[in-house]
């Protein structure tokens, strides 16, 4: 495409720690990107031999691998960042409070710099992180959850460091934790606890996520009464799943709408993972919006309803080319306040706020 007609904003994280919290995004199993990684010598113990049987399950419940080969499942997986656990309080800290943060995952050094975001929480409770997506067993989870007792917890709260509740390692999580009938992967035990245990929330349902949205408009923004926003999200395929997405996602409009004094702000979601004639219908009526925008002397900007920086957003220049607008490509959890984000839900679903 013509690079005069789209400007995107670098994500210069200057801050090693907020790279690290970057790429340490909770993605759905189809936003994923493996291309280069290297996952000799990673602890990928939970991938066994698999059935015949997991292979068909895995293929029925993920778009992605309906047309893989048994060894491009298991190729694909392999590639995945490794599950684990990490307690990251210190070994003589005693509570009441026992705190779990679920998070996809990445590899070093970006899952020790995630860690080290939540060092201030750490310090006021037991906490432990649970790395990865679960697709085999929750024993990382259950891991986290015995430390946690063992650090005098009465009460744990179990943190998803996710942005929809409707995405497939979300609704995993939920699974291993007594929250949701179905796997959204294999089907595997649940973790067992001997005290109160609670899932919180997901970014989505939280009003912190309209503030960074904002922030980030304000990072490309030169003139908001003469602007259009557009807010980009991945969203879900099926319809009625959408349908309570983009309810959600117009409070946060509303809300920058409210704030950020711009002529005017829409939320819309490609559908990414949709049959191509619905993504196709999506991306027709975002174009239309912007060439409205256009033609009534706005200038368009885009940020992303994204928790990844490295989901979807290689295909914005495809999808609107031609079209003038400046995107800035961050993911919610490149943010500052992301990691601020899980410290208050933690303690918002504790009833400590």
């Amino acid at each position: 495409m013509n690079p005069r007609n789209m400007r995107i904003l670098p994500v210069l994280l200057g801050a090693l720690l907020v790279f690290g919290v970057a790429q340490t995004q909770e993605m759905d199993h189809e936003e994923m990107d493996h291309q280069g990684m290297d996952h000799e010598g990673m602890d990928h113990s939970g991938h066994h031999d698999m059935t015949q049987e997991e292979y068909d399950l895995l293929r029925a419940k993920i778009v992605t691998y309906r047309n893989y080969t048994n060894e491009q499942i298991m190729d694909n997986m392999m590639q995945m960042p490794p599950t684990h656990e990490r307690y990251i309080s210190d070994t003589e800290l005693r509570g009441d409070l026992g705190i779990i943060v679920l998070t996809h995952g990445a590899f070093e050094p970006g899952d020790t710099y995630f860690a080290n975001s939540l060092t201030g929480l750490a310090r006021q409770h037991p906490v432990a992180i649970g790395y990865g997506m679960a697709m085999m067993n929750g024993n990382h989870i259950q891991s986290a959850i015995d430390q946690l007792e063992a650090a005098g917890a009465r009460k744990i709260v179990v943190v998803p460091a996710a942005l929809s509740p409707m995405g497939t390692v979300y609704e995993q999580w939920a699974y291993y934790v007594g929250e949701r009938e179905e796997a959204a992967y294999l089907p595997a035990p649940r973790v067992t606890s001997n005290v109160a245990l609670t899932f919180a929330a997901p970014l989505a349902e939280h009003p912190m996520a309209a503030g960074m949205l904002l922030d980030h408009a304000k990072e490309i923004s030169q003139n908001p009464e003469k602007e259009f926003l557009l807010i980009v999200g991945h969203g879900p395929g099926d319809p009625a799943d959408n349908a309570i997405e983009l309810e959600m996602l117009e409070k946060h409009v509303e809300s920058v709408k409210a704030e950020g004094g711009f002529a005017d702000v829409k939320g819309y979601n490609f559908q990414d993972d949709a049959p191509d004639e619905i993504r196709s219908a999506n991306v027709d009526t975002m174009r239309g919006w912007i060439e409205e925008a256009s033609a009534a002397g706005l200038d368009v900007i885009m940020v992303g309803y994204l928790l990844s920086t490295r989901g979807i957003q290689h295909k914005i220049p495809v999808d609107f080319e031609g079209l003038e607008f400046t995107f800035n490509e961050k993911g919610l959890s490149a943010h500052p306040d992301f990691a601020k984000w899980v410290e208050a839900n933690a303690l918002e679903t504790a009833g400590q706020s």
